[in-house]
């Protein structure tokens, strides 16, 4: 590296020590590790993490939502989106674990077994698209907001929002992200 750097025209180069650089590799070692922990966010978080704000029943609350669409999302095919809105807490484990298809496939039956504890907004987007922010009334009670894509392809394409903060929905071109809006 010495030579490399004397090569490129780098006369103050100095040789650091093994200790003195220890602190900096060990630094880059965990911001490789976070951003990597970072990408593992599919996985619906236990029932304890499904905290929204104390809201009486009948009373609401708004949640706003920006959605981008990719050119060729879901092969340049329209893509159905569900929103899910739970509000019987022994629901949750079991909406939390399907995947889209297993939603699409249920979701009538579900709402008319629970038609008070699941509420469901629901969009076809097209490619290319870019809407936002779209408001979406939040009934109190509720304990917990899924989206649900139903992408042509395998996948779970289910994801957790957090209504207690405005979210951004990307729907990339074969899975999709829910982040904070900043």
């Amino acid at each position: 590296m010495r030579n490399l750097c004397h090569s490129l025209g780098n006369a103050g180069y100095r040789r650091e020590s093994p200790a003195a650089v220890r602190p900096f590799v060990m630094r880059l070692a965990a911001g490789v590790l976070m951003l990597g922990l970072a990408g593992c966010g599919h996985a619906p978080p236990t029932p304890k993490a499904f905290k929204l704000p104390k809201v009486p029943a009948g009373k609401s609350f708004k949640f706003w939502l920006q959605v981008n669409v990719a050119d060729n999302a879901n092969g340049n095919s329209p893509l159905p989106v569900d929103f899910v809105m739970v509000s019987e807490k022994k629901l949750l484990p079991e909406i939390a674990k399907l995947s889209a298809k297993d939603w699409f496939e249920r979701r009538v039956q579900l709402t008319r077994d629970f038609p008070t504890q699941v509420k469901v907004v629901s969009w076809e987007w097209v490619p290319g698209y870019h809407v936002g922010p779209i408001t979406i009334e939040v009934m109190g009670g509720t304990k917990a907001g899924f989206f649900f894509a139903n992408y042509s392809n395998a996948g779970e394409h289910r994801a957790y929002a957090d209504m207690r903060t405005p979210v951004v929905l990307n729907l990339g071109v074969e899975e999709f992200s829910v982040q904070p809006l900043k």
